[in-house]
């Protein structure tokens, strides 16, 4: 491998090292201003988007224990952002709910994504914005060994 293609993956590495920094401290500013966490902003967004789920569908979907969602929809559930409702065809299944607080949080979250989204458009011109883009839907689609 060439030095120059040593240094660009260097780089490379530096910077997703230093973007996941951005991300970390985000995710701190999001659960001190909206007192969520990001597995809690990313079922909110489940349910919004795909309407009332399971609890095990929820829990396949962010990637989360039965036994540590049932947690963490408590606490969703003690802030009012979601309800539980038991089925009515089959009373062993719960369905979680997303409520109109809920909606209105989420609303709240994805205005302050946007607005750092514009912030992190601003510090660069369109077309590398337009590469960076591109570059991280592809590399997001990258197996990871």
């Amino acid at each position: 491998m060439s030095n120059m293609n040593l240094n660009e993956l260097e780089r490379l590495e530096q910077g997703l090292f230093q973007v996941n920094g951005v991300i970390l401290r985000t995710q701190e500013i999001v659960l001190r201003r909206f007192n969520v966490s990001a597995v809690e902003v990313e079922i909110l967004q489940l349910l919004d988007t795909d309407g009332e789920q399971k609890m095990k569908d929820i829990g396949e979907s962010v990637q989360v224990k039965l036994s540590n969602l049932t947690n963490i929809v408590d606490r969703m559930e003690s802030q009012k952002l979601v309800k539980r409702v038991n089925s009515k065809e089959d009373r062993r299944s719960i369905f979680v709910h997303l409520t109109n607080k809920g909606r209105d949080m989420l609303n709240k979250y994805n205005e302050y994504l946007r607005e750092v989204s514009k912030r992190m458009k601003s510090a660069i011109q369109d077309e590398e914005f337009r590469a960076l883009v591109s570059g991280l839907e592809k590399i997001s689609q990258v197996e990871l060994p």
